[in-house]
């Protein structure tokens, strides 16, 4: 098709954009001039910017490729630029976040040990750049099984935050809420239970006790009184948290159902069996009206509620049935008989 076909605006042919150049990429590719030159270990700090093409080759899949340019642009940047340098924190960040994407935490650790020893000069400890610094190291050392360093840098960071806002500010529950899970994952749960018990009270003079806010704390409450077995404690904590749950999404809402069986369990574990076969029958129709009747949900929990009532029933007949005793003579009363 010639250009004559097009039509002409003073005298110059206006030719339409294809397809296929309209969203075309207009990034360069890699040349053999970048990758043939940015490799070399005293390669001076130039205009280019390594850790772009890091992330470049890291896109491609080249991650060793994209190491040795991390590791480059950050000696490059900590030798022209100096270690406390903005531009040399955020490379060694970069190469930081690298290897823990890796799942490479023993390489990680010394990298994000500099980088919250360079934030901790300048950075508030309330602030959400110095708290995910700490998280991230917390959990290379649980990563690479020091468990009691990780303990040590979140009570740290809760002393710190402390000092900095007041024991029962509300900047303060992130480093409980992070400490309180660390000795979750090790079995500790005494250990976190008066931290998630002080988060919920600071909740509730923020947001009031019946605040949806609330309601994460409440689960893990739930969590950890079912481990220490204060059951009682457990299921005064879910009638509240259902309470919340109604409010929020209505009777009938799935959550409130799961709600709903999680205390009836306790019911259960607590020998309050009418109870709990009332609120299996009512999570029951709500899964109904949500799912349908001829669901796998739904006939697990009528068999649940059938197991019930049958453990009912044979315990009653346990207490009706009681077999006569047979007395046995005492071995003092028996005379032996003679060899």
């Amino acid at each position: 098709m010639s250009n004559s076909s097009f039509p002409v605006q003073n005298g110059i042919s206006i030719v339409p954009v294809t397809s296929a150049r309209k969203h075309q990429r207009r990034e360069p590719p890699i040349t053999q001039f970048e990758i043939a030159n940015y490799y070399k270990p005293d390669m001076p700090v130039t205009s280019a910017d390594l850790t772009q093409l890091a992330q470049r080759f890291l896109e491609q899949g080249r991650c060793d490729d994209a190491e040795r340019l991390f590791l480059s642009a950050l000696e490059g940047k900590e030798a022209s630029l100096g270690a406390d340098h903005p531009d040399t924190i955020k490379t060694l960040e970069d190469l930081s976040w690298f290897y823990v994407n890796l799942g490479r935490y023993a390489q990680a650790e010394p990298f994000v040990e500099r980088l919250l020893k360079a934030r901790s000069k300048d950075t508030s400890p309330i602030d959400s750049v110095y708290t995910r610094t700490v998280d991230q190291l917390a959990s290379i050392y649980e990563h690479t099984g020091k468990t009691q360093q990780a303990e040590a840098l979140y009570r740290i960071l809760v002393s710190l935050q402390e000092e900095c806002v007041g024991p029962d500010n509300i900047a303060v529950i992130f480093a409980l809420n992070r400490l309180a899970e660390c000795y979750c994952r090790q079995g500790e749960y005494m250990s976190a239970l008066p931290l998630y018990e002080r988060i919920l009270l600071i909740e509730e003079a923020c947001f009031g006790p019946f605040a949806v806010e609330t309601n994460n704390t409440l689960s893990e409450l739930v969590t950890v009184y079912q481990e220490v077995r204060m059951l009682s404690k457990a299921a005064q904590t879910l009638r509240r948290q259902l309470t919340i749950l109604e409010a929020v999404h209505g009777p009938d809402g799935l959550s409130v159902a799961s709600c709903l069986l999680k205390l009836a369990d306790i019911l259960v574990l607590q020998q309050q069996k009418a109870g709990a076969e009332q609120l299996y029958r009512r999570a029951i129709s709500i899964y109904e009206m949500a799912y349908g009747r001829h669901t796998a949900t739904v006939a697990s929990l009528k068999q649940k509620v059938d197991r019930l009532n049958a453990a009912d029933t044979t315990v009653t007949m346990e207490m009706d049935f009681r077999p006569p005793r047979v007395s046995t003579p005492s071995m003092a009363n028996v005379t032996p008989r003679p060899v």
